[in-house]
């Protein structure tokens, strides 16, 4: 058994606790990727997005066969669910490995009384797939749709109801498709064309962004991304197009004062100090300071000079007092992540109904504290990678109704290709993984109006 298998059921096993979001357990766990081969890295890769992503359709497969599925020890499910998504969905492995492969992780990890119930459960299903009996689409669609496409039961019901099966399909197809890679080209250093001949050395599929002028769509890596020699002279960040477009929808000028409220890892940081033309004032705050670590290195890497750092934690009151006016403020806002569940699969388990009206009161709170601090006649721009209503047009709405002094902006975003795909009338920018090959974001402008000051 390879350590890329026991790698893989360790991070399922922290996934499981959930006291950590899968990327902070992958950044974590670094150093051991770092000591497999390059097939057993990819591997362990596969093992966790690929178990996660399909959770809820191999536990059902597990409920199935196993005879008291409500007593399964989690590890051992765990150790279920890695062989069953081998068998599935990867057809380089022989069942035989898979089934031994599993028994032996089972024993290793302190469960060898369970090793008879792995082996009996995985050959029973590998032996007669057919026989599993999944809900029927047209007389339990919830059913058929958290079991067939791995959903929350939950979920499922929210979005047939709001969008219909069909389409709610559609989206769950999307979700559970491994997401190409998306790049911003740092046209601080280079241009988009530059750096698309550059990128031919180290990718095998390359093409420009649908909609963004910055943006190229890369596959098949010959070699790690952070061995590029582009990468390590800082002329791209990685970044999915749907978030490229809130930066257009900021459009921060040069020199501008610009505020990014909730700057994280700094990659909309990043790409608005690009927009600016590296001239202005651009203030990057976050409540941890271990992320504006990272900002700062990263903005090394990208030789930008320009962003002066500040921890700061806008739920506190008054954390804001003594900042200055902003032409624009940027609030990407935590979220439920919903709509970046193409790539965090881990979303899916962990997020609950209560937790959308826990974020959207997050959210006002934010935008609230931010709000005092947009100049006459500037714009202030609301984000979240969240297509749930509670935190799209709800937190507008509700926001609105308590700052007359604000309404919804809507620019013509000549910068970016077909604007009109993704902006709608009332003037919101909604992207969804099905219609527009991106991840789910919403964003709005907002602009402060002169009279009612």
């Amino acid at each position: 058994m390879s350590n890329a298998r026991q790698i893989a059921f360790d991070l399922l096993c922290g996934v499981q606790q959930g006291e950590y979001p899968l990327d902070h357990l992958l950044d974590a766990a670094a150093d051991r990727f770092e000591d497999l081969s390059r097939p057993d890295r990819a591997l362990a890769h596969a093992l966790i997005y690929g178990t996660l992503r399909w959770q809820g359709r191999l536990d059902h497969v597990i409920d199935f066969w196993g005879k008291k599925p409500e007593k399964i020890d989690p590890r051992v499910r765990i150790v279920l669910r890695m062989a069953l998504f081998q068998f599935l969905f990867m057809d380089r492995v022989p069942q035989r490995a898979i089934v031994h492969s599993a028994v032996e992780l089972t024993k290793r990890n302190g469960r060898r009384y369970a090793a008879g119930f792995v082996n009996g459960v995985l050959r029973r299903a590998l032996a007669a797939p057919e026989q599993v009996v999944w809900p029927d689409a047209a007389q339990d669609p919830v059913g058929w749709l958290a079991t067939h496409h791995a959903l929350p039961p939950w979920l499922a019901r929210r979005w047939i109801e709001r969008w219909g099966l069909t389409e709610a399909e559609a989206l769950c197809t999307a979700i559970n498709t491994i997401p190409e890679v998306t790049l911003r080209v740092n046209t601080l250093r280079t241009d988009r064309d530059a750096l698309l001949q550059a990128l031919g050395q180290d990718t095998e599929q390359i093409r420009t962004t649908h909609h963004s002028p910055e943006g190229i769509v890369v596959a098949g890596f010959k070699r790690s991304l952070t061995q590029w020699s582009s990468y390590q002279a800082g002329l791209f960040q990685v970044q999915d197009e749907a978030a490229q477009l809130v930066t257009h929808l900021v459009a921060p000028q040069p020199g501008e004062t610009i505020w990014d409220a909730c700057a994280g890892l700094g990659t909309k940081t990043a790409h608005l100090a690009q927009l600016m033309d590296h001239r202005g004032t651009l203030l990057a705050a976050d409540r941890q300071g271990t992320k504006l670590d990272r900002l700062e290195n990263e903005m090394t890497r990208l030789g930008i000079t320009m962003v002066r750092r500040q921890v700061m934690d806008l739920e506190i009151p008054n954390a804001a007092d003594g900042l200055p006016s902003f032409d624009r403020i940027l609030v990407d806002a935590p979220c439920s992540g919903l709509g970046v569940l193409r790539k965090n699969p881990d979303g899916k388990w962990h997020t609950r109904p209560a937790d959308l009206a826990r974020c959207r009161q997050r959210q006002l709170t934010l935008l609230n504290s931010v709000a005092v601090h947009v100049r006459n006649g500037g714009r202030l721009v609301y984000a979240v990678c969240s297509m749930e209503p509670e935190e799209n047009e709800g937190v507008v709405e509700q926001f609105l109704q308590n700052r007359s002094d604000f309404a919804i902006y809507r620019p013509e975003m000549n910068e970016v290709a077909s604007p009109e795909t993704f902006l709608t009338s009332e003037g919101y920018l909604k992207t969804m993984p099905h219609r527009h090959g991106m991840d789910g974001f919403f964003a709005v402008c907002l602009v402060r109006s002169a009279s009612s000051l």
